[in-house]
């Protein structure tokens, strides 16, 4: 495979070697980014850059996509897998908790982590990500029934993939933007490196596609319901692959999230092309002192806090949705 575009960092863990992206002092308190599909760290470079000055960033590429090395035939690539991953490259860079900042399917990694491993988590950002049964989209979808043919690895070697995607109007990448102009061809050729590379890059990367399900996702809907940690959900206001509904859903459903914000004049793949709006509200909310209420004092929102009678009625909202979810009911329509 080319060389990524970005200067990438290795550390090893029981899964194999994590290729991750890391700004900021080492002293500093950290803050892991967690991407989604078909994308890698690099999809945080820009974010990195306007975050850098107060914290340790540290960007790992999931496992099956950008450089992150593991045997495809014997790794697990579900979420659930992804979600310890994180918690092994932590451990492997030296990290005993961290804000979670999460896009995509990575929120799907980061839901299982932070309602799992709670302790590891100081506060958590989901952001237009993967949540519910909401996924996968359409696209993946597509892009799923291709990864379980027979003849997708030879597809991959002929670079029909990044052709479509680079030179025609059914590009995927850029339906994901407001701006078509902010994600430029050298930039989703830099996400599709994989699939011009080995055997075992392709296999991983075909892996990741064939394991996305949105079963870990409605596991985990119990638990957020009843995670209390301060979290943000943030969206872009014109993400038509994962819209603002679903950021409303999960806004009402954690108890510990403090705020439900939108950012205007941008799609799925926002780190491409609005990341300064997207890290000021990031950097704002990790920078928040929390709020300290005593007992019998009158409900209050910010981080760290939970309106009374709000845990309660989530635990049974959630059940509710999670039983219509699984049974095929459609999400219901909220406004933004």
């Amino acid at each position: 495979m080319k060389p990524s575009l970005a200067a990438k960092k290795f550390v090893a863990t029981r899964q194999g070697r994590i290729a991750y992206l890391e700004a900021g002092a080492a002293d500093a308190p950290a803050a892991l980014l967690v991407h989604g599909i078909p994308t890698s760290s690099y999809l945080f470079r820009h974010v990195m850059r306007h975050l850098a000055g107060a914290w340790r960033l540290l960007a790992p590429d999931l496992m099956g996509l950008g450089d992150t090395e593991v045997d495809p035939a014997r790794t697990d690539f579900a979420m659930p897998a992804q979600a310890e991953m994180l918690e092994d490259f932590l451990d492997a860079v030296g990290v005993p908790r961290a804000h979670v900042v999460a896009h995509d399917q990575g929120g799907a990694a980061a839901q299982i982590l932070a309602c799992h491993r709670p302790g590891r988590v100081d506060r958590l950002v989901l952001t237009d990500c993967v949540c519910f049964d909401n996924w996968p989209v359409p696209a993946v979808r597509t892009l799923q029934r291709f990864a379980r043919l027979p003849f997708a690895d030879l597809v991959c070697r002929t670079g029909l993939m990044e052709w479509k995607e680079t030179r025609t109007s059914a590009s995927a990448f850029r339906r994901g933007v407001v701006d078509r102009a902010a994600l430029d061809d050298a930039t989703i050729a830099e996400y599709l490196r994989p699939l011009r590379g080995t055997a075992d890059e392709r296999a991983r990367f075909l892996a990741f596609l064939r394991a996305g399900s949105p079963r870990h996702t409605l596991a985990v809907v119990p638990r957020l319901a009843e995670y209390q940690k301060p979290t943000l959900v943030l969206w872009a206001r014109e993400d038509t692959y994962i819209p603002l509904v679903w950021g409303r859903r999960l806004y009402e459903t954690i108890p510990g999230a403090v705020r439900f914000e939108v950012v205007d004049g941008a799609g799925h793949f926002w780190p491409e092309e609005r990341p300064e709006p997207f890290a000021a509200r990031i950097a704002a909310f990790f920078a928040e002192a929390p709020v300290v209420v005593a007992a019998g004092a009158g409900a209050k929102s910010g981080p760290g806090l939970v309106e009374p009678g709000r845990l309660a009625r989530n635990r049974c909202k959630a059940a509710t949705e999670l039983a219509a979810l699984e049974a095929g009911a459609p999400a219901p329509e909220v406004e933004s």
